[in-house]
């Protein structure tokens, strides 16, 4: 919601890309200190280093290829003032009720759906399908398909699922930053929608897969070895 201030679809359109693939949620965080900090703190120094490089070049790149200007940002800040407890909370209130109607009715939807697949077997199949991805590029056992799939409902939930995989330090550091990447949650998805329209969330949701795939495969080239 944050990039509203800034006056130009391409400034618009590479924030919200940028903060979808590279900044994860206050639980997700948690869930990566949780999970890897009890392998060492240098696992969890990994992801956000390699979330800070993809977040930099990501940047840059977009910036070169993206058409439209990028004028200076100028902002009038006005003096700081006490805020009135009861609009602030009125304010408050109507902001996170917005928030829960568009939210809640896709995360009731995706969890049924993933449900559903779960029952009739469908998670097995495309984790069969995807291994030549999951396994192949980023080195993960292809029972990590469920947590990629749980990662669009819950990112952090998707995390706590890897932990019984039986994955090494190296490959959940793999995973940890292949969940933060590759696809938005679903409160961000709903936001995305509202905020870049159709077609840019399309774009957007191609440049995450696409940086899931190169990120993910460099950091088994680098951590695992071929």
């Amino acid at each position: 919601l944050s990039t509203r201030i800034l006056e130009t679809r391409k400034q618009r359109f590479i924030s919200a890309t940028l903060l979808a693939i590279s900044i994860p949620c206050m639980a997700q965080m948690a869930m990566v200190f949780g999970i890897l900090g009890s392998y060492g703190m240098e696992y969890v120094l990994m992801v956000f280093i390699a979330l800070i490089i993809t977040y930099v070049s990501g940047g840059l790149i977009l910036n070169r290829f993206i058409a439209g200007e990028s004028p200076e940002l100028f902002l009038d800040i006005p003096p700081y003032r006490r805020p009135y407890g009861k609009a602030l909370l009125k304010k408050t209130w109507m902001r996170v009720r917005i928030f829960l109607t568009e939210a809640i009715p896709f995360v009731f939807l995706g969890v049924l759906f993933i449900n559903i697949l779960y029952a009739v077997g469908i998670i097995d199949i495309l984790g069969t399908f995807f291994s030549p991805v999951i396994s192949g590029i980023w080195g993960l056992p292809k029972e990590a398909a469920a947590a990629l799939l749980i990662g669009f409902l819950r990112k952090d939930m998707a995390i706590g699922m890897l932990l019984p995989l039986g994955m090494n330090p190296l490959q959940l550091v793999i995973a940890s930053t292949v969940l933060t990447i590759y696809f938005p949650c679903v409160a961000t998805f709903a936001v995305l929608v509202r905020e870049l329209g159709i077609k840019d969330l399309l774009k957007s949701v191609l440049l995450m897969i696409a940086a899931a795939l190169i990120v993910g495969g460099i950091m088994r080239l680098i951590l695992l070895g071929f």
